[in-house]
């Protein structure tokens, strides 16, 4: 047997027949809420299906979806990343301080690549030095959070001699706002990773069966590094992103937002155990908690009761797709 069909016959272990039954009621599931938020908008809120408030909620959901990206890439090979708002912060502050030097690239490139090195960091912890996921990224959280106040001595920074910079998170293409612009294409270039290439098979058969992957020839180590490295840059991305719509960096932001990411990709299929999950899925779990949380907000709901709802909403998506997966058990 060829090493190329060996690490086929590895992927297609990861993701069998059942699971692909599996994941065919969850995105039913999560389409047909998607579909029932719509309508109950529309008929609550007469103006909700409005291009203002469609412009709004996908603003809204464009970090928290880029983020989610990363997160469902490192949740398919088995691990976790709960760092990213710590990585969003202490890249975003590693670039704002570079602003005086007055130039896009040198911001941009700094906040982009700080994220990168501590996305490595984090995968060299796991799959070389075999710490697990749960613990490297929550100590790395608190690291990054703590290293961006010292580093801005608490203060906000602000990046309005930086145009380019305020343009990602306020300009628009062709009347759509270049957030979203970000969310749809790079959301499109993981769907061609995941599905079409071959790092995507390693992703399923690493998350699937680990010894088997590494038995096939899989570069498990580097593929684990591979997917914090690129998790790293999706929350230094959606980190700038915030902040130039909000046009200050706040090195105290983005609390508890890595829950929230972790929630959209689970409410999108990822499974934590590996070996299970897609982009498509992730974006429409974005799409349902953006307008869900857009609704409530029209509403004038607490956010203590929003939390309620939205908990709600993610058991109603998920659940089906695991009595599915019991039933074939």
């Amino acid at each position: 047997m060829t090493m190329s069909t060996l690490e086929t016959k590895v992927a297609s272990q990861a993701r069998p027949t059942d699971a692909w039954r599996h994941l065919s009621v969850g995105d039913l599931s999560r389409v047909a809420v998607l579909i029932v938020l719509l309508i109950a908008g529309q008929a609550i809120t007469p103006s909700f299906l409005s291009l203002a408030n469609i412009h709004v909620t996908l603003l809204a959901v464009a970090a928290i979806g880029i983020m989610a990206y990363g997160m469902t890439l490192v949740v398919i090979t088995g691990e976790i990343d709960l760092s990213i708002a710590g990585v969003a912060i202490l890249s975003c502050v590693a670039g704002g301080l570079l602003i005086p030097a007055g130039s896009a690239a040198l911001v941009i490139g700094c906040t982009l690549l700080t994220g990168l090195a501590i996305g490595l960091v984090n995968g060299i912890l796991v799959a070389a030095l075999g710490i697990p996921s749960l613990i490297t990224t929550l100590g790395m959280l608190g690291i990054s959070r703590a290293l961006a106040n010292i580093f801005s001595g608490g203060q906000a920074l602000y990046p309005e001699p930086i145009g380019a910079y305020l343009w990602l998170g306020r300009g628009e293409l062709a009347g759509v706002p270049v957030p979203v612009v970000l969310l749809v294409v790079l959301g499109a270039a993981a769907v061609a990773l995941t599905r079409y290439s071959i790092f995507g098979r390693a992703l399923y058969a690493t998350g699937g069966n680990v010894k088997a992957a590494a038995l096939s020839g899989i570069n498990v180590a580097g593929v684990r590094t591979a997917v914090f490295g690129i998790s790293g840059v999706c929350a230094a991305l959606a980190g700038m992103l915030e902040s130039a719509r909000l046009s200050y960096i706040n090195p105290a932001g983005f609390e508890g937002v890595e829950l929230s990411v972790l929630a959209v990709t689970v409410l999108g299929g990822a499974a934590l155990s590996g070996g299970s999950g897609s982009i498509t899925g992730t974006v429409v779990a974005a799409l349902i908690i953006g307008i869900v949380n857009n609704l409530l907000n029209q509403l004038g709901i607490s956010i203590y009761l929003q939390q309620v709802v939205t908990a709600a909403v993610i058991l109603a998506v998920v659940m089906p797709g695991m009595w599915q997966r019991g039933i074939a058990k």
